[in-house]
């Protein structure tokens, strides 16, 4: 009796060791979708796509935004103006601006693939700004905004 018990607990030790599992760690991301444009009549430059916030235990809290960028993109009425579209993407942590990033457009529709991280690496990300500004081609010309859309994460 006395070997079947050593045995015994041996057994369920080992069982126990292999079955065990460590704690994995994950990534959690969840999306949202933006959208903004450069508040004329006419519509001349949008944006839209979505933003990605990568939480969990990474190096670095991310968004990634993806989507396309277009200036000029649509059949119009109105008559071509000599002037590109950018998009701007500014991150925030609370009222800090943490990262940003642009992509421009002119005459045609551009991919937009950005990934905005604090530099410091710590800081997390709890809103983006979108914006979209036209911009003259010549020296001396006008610009003017759309109206800003910000996006909470989730």
């Amino acid at each position: 009796m006395r070997l079947r018990v050593p045995l015994l607990l041996a057994a369920v030790a080992a069982t126990g060791l292999l079955t065990a599992q460590p704690a994995v760690a994950t990534t959690a991301a969840a999306t949202v979708p933006y959208a903004a444009d450069s508040g004329d009549s006419c519509k001349r430059g949008s944006t839209e796509g979505s933003l990605e916030w990568v939480t969990g235990p990474v190096i670095r809290p991310t968004v990634k935004v993806a989507g396309t960028l277009s200036d000029e993109r649509e059949f119009s009425t109105c008559a071509p103006d000599g002037m590109y579209s950018r998009a701007s993407f500014s991150a925030y942590h609370g009222s800090d601006k943490v990262a940003g990033g642009q992509v421009k457009a002119d005459d045609a529709t551009v991919p937009v693939a950005l990934t905005l991280a604090d530099a410091s690496g710590v800081r997390s990300i709890d809103r983006v700004v979108v914006q979209v500004c036209r911009y003259s081609n010549s020296p001396v010309g006008i610009s003017y905004c759309g109206p800003a859309q910000e996006y909470k994460a989730p």
